[in-house]
This record gives C-alpha cells, structure tokens and sequence, in this order.
C-alpha cells in the first residue's frame, strides 16, 4: 500500500453516502482510505457500515469525540501506507486532491524532504482576511512563515509519524505539523486547491462568526504554547 487517507467524520450523517462515492470514484490499488468516525452524535457510523465497502475503504469509530485532532491520530496510527494524508469529510475539499498533490510531488515525499499541503482558492474576502491575519501572526511568533494552515490536504512520508512529540488533540493539529516541518527545515510545498460551499449539516471548526472567535482563541493559545518551547 503506497498511500494512506485518513478522513475523519463527525456528524456526518448526511452527506457520508456521497462521501464514500468519491471515494470509490478515487480508488486504486495503491490507495487505502480509512474513514474515522470521530465520536460522531447522529447515525454517520451506522450510515457507513450499512454501505456496500470495497476492503480498502475501512470504517473506524472513536467512541467519544475529544477533538479533531484526535480522529486522524487515531486513523493515522492503524495507516499502512508508505505515505500518508489526510482531508476533510465535509465535501468542501475534493478527495482527487490528495492525489493530485500526491503525483506531483511523489518522488520528495518518497525521499521523505517535504510535506504537501493545499492552498485554498474561491474562498470569500472574511475568511481569507482571517486566515492571512492568523498566519502572519503565527509567522512572527514563532519566526517562520506559516500560511493557510488549516488546508488540506496534507501528505507527507510516514516516517514521520512515531517523530512527532505529543500532537495536539484538536484543530490545532495543522498548525503542529507544519511548524515541525519548518522548524526541521524540511520544505512546505503547497498546490492550489479549489474550497466549495458546504453543502450538508454545519462546520465544525470555525464555520460561523462565533465559531471562528473559538478556533481563534485555541490557536492563540497553542501558538503560544509552542513558541515557548521553540529548541
């Protein structure tokens, strides 16, 4: 197996059948994908067992939802893929990116230089302002730049899994992986991807005005954590 997707899904009840179409229409003997219930509160577990799974689509459950974090962890420590990746399961991503950044980058992952992540494009003047602000805030703190930090996908070797240090359990997780790999001075490479309307159930991370005030206070927090144990 050559490479591993981890999507995590919480309360995804909705939209988890035309989730896994996608993920069939991308499949091929090189890919696995492990669809994570994240502790989900509505019938996204249910719904995806009772669908028809080739065996390289695997359904997993965490019991309880402590964080987003949490569930790619979870999904990521039972990948067997050389290299690994994960993407959101809310449809606002393309599954086909995470092999399409997988292709274009397939010999540095391999050679294990490099992480791959998406930058978002289509998105609206807010969100793009929010999330510029945030990265030059992370940038200054913490002495590299950081941009669009929480795009997926992101891909790298997975070599790197058993290296990294206590990673944080909640969406905070994006801006840990990205700063181990700039502060190991190992190259970010990013490739556009397209960010679509939402089209089922509510975001979990910042999707409203109030909900982005609380991603923004978490990331605040952790940027602050890891500035002070900066080596």
């Amino acid at each position: 197996m050559k490479l591993s997707i981890i999507i995590p899904c919480f309360n995804e009840g909705l939209s988890i059948e035309k989730l896994v179409n996608s993920c069939i229409e991308n499949l091929n003997d090189e890919i696995e994908i492990l669809l994570v219930d994240n502790g989900s509160m509505d019938n996204t577990y249910n719904n995806l067992i009772k669908l028809n799974l080739p065996e390289n689509i695997i359904p997993l459950r965490v019991e309880k939802n402590i964080g987003y974090g949490n569930g790619i962890l979870f999904g990521l420590k039972q990948a067997k893929g050389e290299i690994l990746s994960w993407t959101h399961a809310d449809l606002q991503t393309d599954l086909s990116d995470v092999l399409k950044g997988y292709n274009i980058y397939k010999n540095e992952l391999i050679n294990r230089t490099c992480i791959v992540k998406g930058e978002r494009k289509n998105r609206n003047i807010f969100d793009s302002f929010f999330t510029f602000s945030m990265g030059i805030y992370s940038s200054i703190l913490l002495n590299t730049w950081l941009f669009d930090i929480n795009a997926q996908p992101k891909i790298f070797h997975s070599s790197f899994l058993k290296k990294f240090k206590k990673p944080p359990l909640d969406f905070s997780l994006d801006l840990f992986i990205l700063y181990y790999f700039k502060s190991k001075k190992l190259k970010v490479k990013s490739f556009p991807v397209l960010f679509k309307k939402r089209e089922f159930g509510e975001a979990k991370g910042g999707g409203t005005f109030k909900g982005k005030m609380k991603l923004i206070k978490r990331t605040l927090i952790y940027i602050h954590k890891l500035s002070l144990n900066i080596d």
